[in-house]
């Protein structure tokens, strides 16, 4: 009969630690689904350097450091690919350039020297409105206007093409990840959607 009651006793004393362990994992859920994951906080400025097409220059600081996973203008992702602008609106394509539109995008170079973008209508690189630029490593951004035929040139004198390694279609100027971020949009002087989304949230600018 004691036996009886130590095994009963011993059930017991089981079931209530499973119990509480499954209560322990109901409440471990419960608490990670209501953890917010990390997001930063970001300070935008932006500048309208005027132009043809108008350019906006928009300088994003945030909070900790960041890479950026996407741009998104209207209703245009830098994820589908190549951003453009084509007087009215935004949208991309899979080429670099293209006639009656801006294409913007960024290239990146592994040494410091000098980058070439060639085409048959105006270019920007960095913000310069210029064919060819003094720069350091990292990426630049590029900006294609009216071109229905253009390339680029790394300061090794390699051409860069789209798809490419050293092609993001995020446009940006300056490195990867960063607490900075410097992009030139080209655009019509009218209200549009702006976001940037980071690996750490998004940011709204318009």
């Amino acid at each position: 009969m004691n036996r009886s009651r130590g095994i009963s006793g011993f059930v017991a004393t089981l079931i209530l630690v499973m119990i509480s362990l499954s209560l322990s994992y109901v409440v471990y859920q419960g608490v990670s689904r209501l953890a917010p994951p990390r997001e930063d906080i970001f300070s935008n400025r932006v500048l309208d350097l005027g132009g043809s097409p108008e350019l906006l220059l928009l300088q994003v600081n945030a909070s900790s450091t960041s890479s950026p996973l996407a741009f998104e203008a209207d209703d245009a992702s830098s994820r589908a690919g190549v951003l453009y602008f084509n007087g009215t609106g935004y949208g991309t394509t899979q080429q670099l350039c293209l006639p009656g539109a801006a294409t913007f995008f960024s290239v990146h170079t592994a040494s410091s020297g000098t980058i070439g973008a060639e085409g048959d209508g105006r270019v920007w690189i960095d913000g310069y409105l210029t064919s060819s630029l003094e720069v350091q490593p990292g990426w630049h951004e590029v900006i294609f206007s009216g071109s229905s035929s253009c390339a680029v040139t790394e300061p090794d004198g390699s051409t860069i093409s789209f798809p490419d390694d050293r092609v993001s279609t995020f446009p940006l100027a300056g490195s990867i990840p960063s607490i900075s971020f410097t992009i030139y949009v080209p655009t019509d002087g009218l209200r549009h959607s702006l976001v940037l989304v980071f690996d750490g949230g998004f940011d709204t600018i318009a």
